[in-house]
């Protein structure tokens, strides 16, 4: 059974919309779209390992993706955990091309690409360091102990996978296809029942009580201002900045689309790149709109929570998901 379902990242979200506002030749354009095309690749990696969890029974496992909580005052985030009566498990997802080789030594991964070698944290190091925080969240939260397992899972299908001459293979990293038998072969070692089927809806129901979302400060990860972003309403046609408000519907002035809500985009990209509260100036600033009554109107036909009255009037974009 899926408790918390996978969704399209935050994180990938605002760099999304970052690139939407970036001007084409703008210095940080390319290292964003790189961060972006990382963060995807992730991304799409975690979505593969779904087709095999499916074939999980809904009664026995429990499975909630991208929990994010909280141990002695440190955040750490759980790709995926699947619990069930015997044990849990937690699954880092890597989508990674190339020769990939794992070095437990210096506790690193290697990647060998096009000649050339990267050097990534070692996810088998960081999947037990999750393990562990995770082992002492429960703890906390007053859970009995229960077998805590790890794994690694390799998602792209064409990578190498290689440990260094001095390893031994490593158990806990496996590939995608192997991934429902080794959940059950992890069944078969842990036959005891440690945690009632009762309880797991209770625990299941505090995890996504604790789960905290990051909200990571795009701009200021890359150094970017405010004053440096395009505004107005882009054309869901052809892109094209600004869109030009006419007799209540925005027209492009470049391809001649028109759309009476072309608006909500601009309104989610400010919410995403600034804060969800918004007022009429700002949100005529940023539409690159002139009446205040247009803007009223935009902000009223939305029907979103406000607070104030007139000027001082606050308006709260509901652009949660």
């Amino acid at each position: 059974m899926i408790v918390k379902h996978r969704k399209v990242p935050l994180k990938i979200r605002k760099l999304e919309a970052l690139l939407r506002r970036l001007p084409p030749a703008h210095p940080k354009r390319m290292e964003v779209e790189r961060e972006l095309a990382r963060r995807l690749s992730g991304y799409k990696g975690e979505q593969s390992l779904d087709y095999y969890l499916s074939f999980l029974p809904e009664q026995e496992f429990f499975i909630l993706h991208d929990i994010r909580l909280t141990e002695k005052d440190y955040y750490f985030q759980l790709d995926t955990l699947i619990l069930s009566p015997s044990f849990s498990l937690i699954l880092e997802a890597k989508n990674l091309s190339g020769t990939l080789i794992f070095d437990q030594n210096f506790h690193q991964l290697i990647r060998i690409i096009n000649e050339k070698e990267e050097v990534f944290p070692d996810p088998v190091q960081q999947v037990k360091h999750q393990q562990f925080q995770f082992a002492r969240w429960l703890k906390n939260n007053h859970f009995p102990s229960m077998p805590l397992e790890s794994l690694v899972v390799i998602t792209y299908p064409n990578a190498l996978v290689k440990t260094s001459p001095s390893n031994i293979p490593l158990l806990s990293v496996i590939r995608t296809p192997s991934l429902l038998d080794k959940i059950n072969a992890l069944k078969e070692i842990h036959k005891e029942e440690v945690i009632t089927p009762k309880e797991i809806p209770k625990l299941c129901k505090l995890l996504v009580k604790h789960h905290t979302p990051g909200n990571p400060d795009i701009l200021q990860q890359f150094g970017i201002n405010e004053s440096e972003l395009l505004t107005g309403v882009q054309c869901p046609q052809c892109a094209t900045l600004p869109m030009e408000r006419k007799w209540g519907k925005w027209v492009c002035f470049n391809c001649s689309h028109s759309s009476k809500d072309a608006h909500l985009q601009a309104l989610n990209d400010y919410y995403l790149l600034f804060q969800s509260i918004i007022t009429n100036k700002k949100l005529r600033n940023f539409l690159q709109i002139s009446s205040s009554m247009v803007a009223n109107k935009i902000l009223t036909s939305m029907k979103i929570p406000f607070s104030g009255d007139k000027k001082a009037r606050k308006y709260y974009l509901p652009f949660d998901d």
